[in-house]
């Protein structure tokens, strides 16, 4: 069957599209909790971050989920001044350490069941490529990718 249009022939499109489609479904969620995607996304990475580390700074969580530093920084602020999130200077003000308060990790317990359900949700479709589709993704992105073992 032809392509009918050009965001069924240019991979870029069909990638932008499924990133509007997931970021869609993922906001109608957030909205009720009046978090951004962002704000979620930091403080995912700062739940996993923390249960390995003691101590996180704002440019290591920014670096882990592939965020822009200033895109960032302003969203810690947000979550600072929303309570869920603590920082303190130590010696250098850019390497600000980040600590999520009881309100922010309960917050992101409560929300992460629903997330995770609602990217099955949207992925599942893929059912056995879903290994070599991410792999594929971060090949695009100049990533390091692992090889399935066979079974």
């Amino acid at each position: 069957m032809a392509d009918t249009s050009l965001s069924e022939s240019k991979i870029g499109l069909l990638i932008w599209q499924t990133s509007n489609y997931w970021q869609s479904r993922l906001r109608k969620i957030l909205k009720s909790y009046k978090l951004s995607l962002n704000e979620f996304l930091i403080l995912e990475s700062m739940y996993h971050l923390h249960s390995i580390k003691t101590k996180t700074h704002q440019n290591v969580i920014s670096s882990f989920i592939g965020i822009d530093v200033s895109v960032a920084s302003v969203t810690f602020k947000l979550l600072e001044n929303k309570n869920y999130i603590s920082r303190q200077i130590e010696s250098d003000n850019r390497k600000k350490i980040v600590k999520m308060l009881i309100k922010g990790k309960n917050l992101f317990e409560d929300i992460s069941p629903l997330i995770k359900k609602e990217e099955q949700l949207i992925f599942e479709k893929l059912k056995n490529e879903t290994f070599n589709f991410t792999n594929s993704l971060k090949l695009l992105l100049g990533k390091k990718i692992r090889i399935q073992a066979k079974q």
